[in-house]
């Protein structure tokens, strides 16, 4: 009971941090969905509810928007009633990041919809859904949805693999959208994104379990791991070990068949965004706002960088520099062997979602809905750009 009470008051303090609610005058849910970078060009998630493809070198010419057939942007809506104003649409929060699937766009919203977009059928500003050019949304009747969306969707040759806030993991065929298996119940809420890996799905939940899911048909598998506390951060899986952060302000490192941790990495507070791995060295950005390098191996500390503001997003490795961005809005740049700083940038505003790294720039969208664009070694911004609906 001590724990479950503890996973309890550890998710009403991620809703505070996180997803807004009614915190700060807010009464909606605000996004913070990160940037995905591909065939160059960057795809994001506003907090007005649009998904948009932007083109980088147009934003740093300064080009009005869109630039080009390549440059587009689409508001996803929702139906809400008031008894003052009656029936109107109004913009989705959108935590998810999107993914590549196939040469199309990937997304989850938070009111409990999985979209395929066509970046042609969008830049033309057609009807949605275009079927004829692969776009569909899942659950197709506007009246249904699935529980709320906030980890993003994770596609694998023809499938797309998505966790839902109904406790469920959702597999859906990437071409037309149909729900190919849907899990049983897993525990509370999944914020989580998926691992998906050699037939196998890996969730980690609220209540302290790392579950593995059939791809194929979604049926649970043999192994699944218990911890004392639950687990607040999405799984990385790296070498055949999980890492995962936990409301016991540790991050945990577990093979997979394993009934005990391989390691339990102690900090002030949660990891609460998921690590990077490279070279048998972890990179996690803390609640403590500290950044530690660990050996995968022995769950040694390398070396730990202290911002002074939570680290909600993960950070990026760049060759030999790691990226770091806080809530605060300081962007660093630090030698990834020693972890000494090599640059630094100040915006003024939280940085909340996934920053992604471009032929050597730093792109993120921060919470003041303005896609950045950042020379970090340099240590300065090359150019901002306004997202708000127009």
């Amino acid at each position: 009971m001590k724990n479950r009470i503890l996973v309890y008051l550890g998710v009403f303090c991620l809703v505070a941090l996180t997803l807004g609610g009614c915190v700060g005058g807010q009464t909606d849910p605000v996004g913070f969905s990160g940037v995905t970078p591909h065939d160059g060009l960057l795809y994001l998630g506003s907090t007005d509810g649009k998904v948009m493809a932007v083109n980088p070198s147009a934003r740093n010419e300064g080009i009005p928007f869109p630039s080009s057939s390549d440059e587009w942007s689409f508001l996803i809506t929702k139906s809400s009633k008031s008894i003052a104003c009656g029936s109107s649409s109004v913009p989705v929060a959108i935590y998810s990041t999107p993914t590549i699937a196939g040469g199309l766009v990937c997304v989850g919203t938070y009111n409990g919809k999985v979209l395929m977009l066509s970046p042609a059928a969008r830049s033309q500003g057609a009807d949605f859904p275009q079927m004829r050019s692969g776009e569909w949304v899942y659950p197709r009747a506007e009246e249904d949805v699935i529980g709320s969306i906030v980890g993003s969707p994770v596609a694998t040759e023809d499938t797309v693999y998505v966790c839902s806030s109904d406790s469920r993991v959702y597999a859906l065929d990437m071409v037309y959208g149909d729900e190919r298996w849907k899990s049983d119940p897993l525990d509370d809420k999944l914020w989580v994104t998926p691992v998906v890996k050699d037939g196998v799905v890996y969730v980690s939940t609220f209540e302290g379990h790392i579950y593995t899911l059939s791809a194929d048909n979604g049926a649970l598998l043999p192994w699944s791991f218990e911890a004392d506390i639950g687990f607040v951060s999405s799984p990385v899986l790296y070498d055949g070990t999980i890492l995962v952060g936990s409301f016991d302000s540790k991050l945990y490192a577990i093979r997979v068949g394993s009934d005990v941790p391989l390691w339990a990495f102690p900090a002030d507070k949660w990891f609460w965004a998921a690590p990077v791995v490279d070279e048998g060295i972890v990179y996690a950005g803390c609640l403590d706002g500290k950044v530690y390098a660990i050996e995968l191996k022995t769950g040694e500390e390398v070396w730990e960088f202290d911002t002074g503001s939570p680290v909600v997003s993960s950070p990026a490795l760049v060759s030999d520099v790691l990226v770091v961005a806080c809530d605060s809005g300081d962007v660093y740049a630090l030698d990834a062997a020693g972890g000494g700083l090599i640059n630094k940038v100040s915006m003024d505003v939280s940085i909340r979602g996934i920053l992604c790294v471009l032929d050597g720039i730093v792109y993120l969208r921060a919470q003041d809905n303005c896609l950045y664009a950042m020379d970090v070694a340099k240590g300065k911004i090359d150019w901002q750009f306004p997202v708000t609906i127009k």
